[in-house]
């Protein structure tokens, strides 16, 4: 940069400026140190080189910049630009009273440059004002970085929050387009890893949280920073997500696709599977320092989130520093790791071996096909000598890890269907309509309202469907007929795709020990084509005394719907009436989920007065739930505080003389979620 006072004068006419320059302590030199403070009369080559310049000044004396304004000419051309210290403007103070005390950076600050634009393209500081009017601490500075500078609209102004000096996120105002003045933005995490961030990216997210949590109270957010207020990773979750989590959150997928894969934006999810075997959001975050640190302090905020309840069971992605993570959050959890993920390590871990489509073919054989352990141990063992990889790293940690991955050794839990065989690497399909690797998080941000509204909708159509329709039965049998009644449509299809399957299954009796009687089920498989592929023997335990089975395939073990092998037996039995425990309350179409009418949420506009009260109503009324669910006796109040209230309210209208009462019940079902 060079220092030219010729077109100064000018430029502050045609800007509107005086003529007295506000400058302090600057001084040139003949070595050019004084490109570090700004004078007037320096000159650029661009708008990213004024950008860094002035930002690298904030650096050192302690202040994070912001542009605060801009310019064009009569051609529509930009002429000229503001950037300030981000503690420009004033804090705005809000006549009704607010839910929380907030903190604000604004002091009014009016250090600030203007850069003018020449005919030329190059730029000129023709005004510098370098007093600040609060404290600088340089290694307290808000790191939020620019490297490249673009367009702003300067009407735009955000709330959401502040970092205070030891780096812990508080609630306050952001100063005017603090986040969005940047084409391209980088921030740094503590370990030196650099976060890209298009322009608008971070302004999008932190405006999207306040306003959320404006909207409904059981919104949850975090931000994690470092000691220097740089911004690590963010977590969140809705009401939904809660909801959801009450019901549904025995299973908890961690899904981590996006990261692992070098997307655009790194954003990690925790799904569940609801009760018509749908995937439900149970959280979200963006993950820029992918360590061991980082996945604990998200799992422990979204066990924050989730009221310190943790999982049964708990499947991740293939990563070391997940697993170390997950073991020392959820300790008592089951932990699962994804064999889809390990599959498509394959080509890149054995991709160079002279056999390797043999070697994976035998591989996924011996995964796959083993029933029991000694089978799955010999196979292995048998694999691992034949191609001569007994000094293969990653097939030794593979082997280490095969009891939380290896088919065989987790299908005795139960997995609510969330078969990691089946997924591949497509692990974030939740997403998958709204969501890809180029995405800028601002255009994720700003789609993530309409796919949650859209899955909300989805299920309240299943939910309809299950209640309103009946899928026909295949067969007269009580037992198709009994699981007709209670589960839900979708879940009710796969149940009937085991009885399509009998008719390639013969069960025959092998022999009794004690109450238990030995069957030997066979089961032709064909491939895609309907061609035969192979026949395959499952021993099926049945327990004459209390009517229940056990089938080495285990489907009843991790999906919950009785198999095809099972159900040969209880035909060959004679069998009409199931036990109960075959009937999963969580696969049931009368389990109604408690958050209907929370698709309002994601609504840019309140639709009318009565969803403006349903929101009012909605924090409150959980709370007493939560409350109540803690004691027969606190729950007996709150029934009978409900009675007295619903009395009052229906006598309300009378009283006043207003019978014109909006038509919805007084309870509406959504607010108080079921047990």
């Amino acid at each position: 940069m060079d220092v030219d006072t010729s077109q100064v004068e000018h430029d502050q006419r045609e800007n509107g400026c005086d003529k007295r320059m506000e400058v302090k302590d600057s001084e040139v030199t003949s070595s050019g140190e004084a490109a570090k403070v700004p004078i007037v009369g320096m000159t650029f080559s661009s708008e990213e080189e004024v950008f860094q310049f002035y930002d690298s000044y904030g650096q050192s004396l302690g202040f994070s910049i912001a542009r605060i304004s801009t310019k064009n000419g009569d051609d529509g051309k930009k002429k000229y630009f503001t950037l300030a210290c981000a503690r420009n403007g004033k804090t705005v103070t809000k006549n009704s009273i607010s839910t929380y005390s907030r903190t604000s950076m604004k002091t009014n600050c009016r250090a600030k440059i203007n850069v003018a634009i020449r005919d030329d393209e190059s730029l000129v500081i023709t005004r510098a004002y370098l007093e600040h009017n609060h404290e600088l601490v340089p290694e307290k500075r808000l790191r939020v970085r620019r490297n490249k500078v673009g367009n702003s609209d300067p009407r735009m102004k955000s709330k959401s929050n502040d970092v205070d000096s030891d780096g812990i996120l508080v609630e306050g105002d952001v100063s005017e387009n603090l986040t969005c003045c940047a084409k391209e933005c980088t921030a740094f995490s503590a370990n030196g890893r650099q976060m890209k961030l298009d322009a608008g990216d971070l302004e999008a997210l932190l405006v999207y949280l306040y306003r959320m949590q404006s909207r409904n109270l059981n919104f949850f957010y975090q931000i994690d920073t470092d000691k220097k207020g740089r911004i690590r990773n963010v977590f969140w979750a809705d009401a939904w997500c809660r909801n959801a989590y009450e019901k549904f959150g025995d299973i908890v997928l961690f899904d981590t696709t996006s990261l692992l894969n070098n997307y655009n934006a790194p954003l990690c999810s925790f799904i569940g599977r609801n009760h018509h075997g749908h995937e439900v959001l149970l959280g979200c975050a963006l993950v820029w320092t992918a360590n061991k640190c980082s996945f604990i302090w998200l799992f422990k905020s979204w066990l924050t989130c989730m009221l310190g309840r943790p999982p049964n069971s708990v499947i991740t992605g293939y990563c070391d520093a997940i697993r170390a993570a997950a073991a020392e959050v959820f300790p008592n959890s089951r932990y699962r790791q994804c064999l889809g993920h390990i599959l498509t390590k394959l080509p890149m871990k054995l991709g160079r071996l002279d056999q390797y489509k043999v070697i994976k073919k035998t591989l996924k054989t011996v995964v796959y096909d083993s029933l029991k352990s000694g089978e799955f141990e010999e196979g292995w063992a048998s694999m691992i000598k034949e191609f001569k990889l007994e000094d293969h790293e990653w097939l030794k940690s593979l082997y280490n890890d095969r009891h939380h991955w290896v088919p065989m050794y987790v299908k005795h839990c139960f997995w609510a269907g969330m078969s990691l065989t089946e997924r591949g690497d497509r692990l974030n399909s939740f997403f998958d309509d709204c969501f890809n690797s180029k995405m800028t998080i601002k255009k994720f941000v700003d789609q993530y309202d309409s796919a949650m509204k859209s899955r909300i909708e989805k299920e309240n159509n299943a939910n309809t469907a299950s209640c309103a329709s009946v899928v026909p039965t295949i067969t007269n049998h009580p037992i198709e007929k009994r699981f007709q009644e209670v589960y839900t449509n979708d879940i009710f299809k796969l149940f009937q795709d085991e009885i399509r399957g009998l008719v390639f299954c013969n069960a025959s009796f092998v022999k009794a020990e004690g109450s238990i009687s030995v069957f030997e089920v066979t089961e032709t498989v064909l491939d895609k084509d309907g061609i035969f592929q192979k026949e395959i023997t499952l021993e099926v335990f049945f327990d004459e005394v209390e009517y229940k089975l056990q089938c080495l395939c285990h489907l009843f073990e991790v999906k919950g719907i009785l198999c095809k092998h099972a159900i040969s037996v209880y035909i060959k039995k004679k069998v009409i009436q199931l036990p109960s425990c075959y009937i999963l309350d969580r696969w049931r179409k009368d389990l109604q989920s408690s958050y209907q009418s929370l698709a309002d949420d994601y609504d840019d506009i309140v639709n009318n007065a009565q969803t403006e009260r349903c929101r009012r109503l909605r924090s409150s009324l959980f709370l007493v739930q939560r409350l109540a669910l803690e004691s027969d006796g606190k729950c007996e109040l709150l029934v009978k505080l409900l009675e007295e209230a619903k009395c009052k309210l229906l006598s309300f209208d009378e009283v006043n003389g207003n019978r014109q009462r909006d038509q919805v019940s007084v309870m509406p079902q959504m607010l108080i979620s079921q047990k």
